[in-house]
């Protein structure tokens, strides 16, 4: 049986945004407007600094009608392959509501690991979904 991702990647997407409370603060943009949904952005505090067993940077945290819709884990340097091996190796469910994108940003020369709810991942045209590719 397969183990739940988010034993590993620790921030469960629609959590709410009270389990945070004391360890998030507001950074910019305080809120912006996604695929018709409001994002409020947080950055992480807490006691969590290491996430698939890298030390993780910077943890951002994006919370619609304080629900947790997307996480951007972020990694100092090129940490791309690593990540993929480790996320290959695991034998985890990962749920058919959830978008995984891991990159590289050379300027920055940081690894981004975000996963997010597909819901972000469409657009509206006139009240008919499309999905963004």
């Amino acid at each position: 049986m397969k183990n739940d991702i988010y034993k590993y990647l620790k921030f469960r997407l629609d959590d709410e945004h009270n389990d945070f409370e004391f360890d998030i603060i507001s950074v910019p943009p305080y809120e912006f407007i996604e695929n018709n949904l409001s994002l409020v952005s947080y950055e992480y505090f807490g006691e969590i600094n290491e996430v698939l067993g890298l030390k993780v940077k910077q943890i951002l945290l994006y919370f619609n009608a304080d629900r947790l819709m997307r996480v951007e884990l972020k990694y100092k340097e090129n940490r791309v392959e690593n990540l993929k091996n480790r996320l290959t190796e695991l034998l985890v469910y990962f749920p058919n509501s959830v978008t995984l994108k891991l990159s590289y940003h050379d300027e920055e020369d940081v690894t981004i690991l975000m996963y997010q709810k597909k819901v972000l991942n469409k657009f509206y045209d006139f009240g008919v979904t499309k999905n963004v590719k």
